[in-house]
């Protein structure tokens, strides 16, 4: 079956889209940009020439998988209606299961400097379009801590909703690697329940927390 011809001005966006599937699928180690070239029969070359080098085009797809992620979270929390603990809730929960299902990405997110291979050097504007985002994911979560605190009488005191905002989204990526990753140190010993298990046990210890 002959491929499908892509426009010479839509080249670049399927690059990164191929790379983003190849990241999400089989990890920073199974990028490679000559099969990915291959595939949508485009010439290496224009790895270099979009990119700079395969590096690049990785640090590209990973920001893009990045600010999707971001406001995947964000649609997940407008969808969970307006009860500010179900509101928290869907972010944590969302999380966990876009990790699971883009462990891949999440690895080259986490762990970039081991499980990218990219260089030290992250080209500037990519680096602010991570930051960014990631401001952006924090102030998300601290306004839905903050909002969960209230809705149990809290006062809301800034440095302590940011604290605990902190606490739970380490809690909440943790889980998220933990289930997205198998954990080989305990993967045969017992204590990985399901997912579905582990976070109705998270359901209940963050009422309990917010609520104290």
């Amino acid at each position: 079956m002959p491929k499908t011809i892509i426009p010479r001005f839509a080249k670049r966006a399927a690059l990164v889209e191929a790379t983003l599937d190849s990241l999400g699928e089989l990890g920073p180690s199974g990028v490679h940009p000559a099969d990915i070239c291959e595939e949508l029969g485009l010439s290496k070359a224009l790895v270099n020439y979009h990119f700079g080098s395969r590096d690049g085009l990785v640090a590209e797809a990973m920001a893009l998988g990045y600010e999707r992620y971001v406001d995947l979270l964000e649609h997940a929390v407008g969808a969970a209606g307006t009860d500010a603990f179900e509101r928290l809730m869907a972010f944590y929960e969302t999380q966990v299961d876009w990790t699971i299902n883009h462990a891949g990405l999440a690895a080259a997110l986490n762990f970039p400097s081991t499980a990218a291979g990219l260089g030290v050097d992250v080209d500037p504007v990519i680096q602010q379009r991570l930051s960014s985002a990631g401001n952006r994911n924090f102030s998300n979560l601290v306004g839905l801590v903050g909002a969960a605190r209230r809705s149990f009488g809290h006062d809301d005191d800034p440095s302590y909703v940011a604290a605990l905002a902190a606490m739970i989204g380490w809690s909440c990526l943790g889980t998220s690697v933990w289930f997205a990753g198998g954990h080989a140190p305990t993967r045969d010993i017992g204590l990985r329940p399901r997912p579905d298990v582990a976070l109705a046990f998270t359901r209940t210890l963050l009422r309990r927390l917010l609520a104290a």
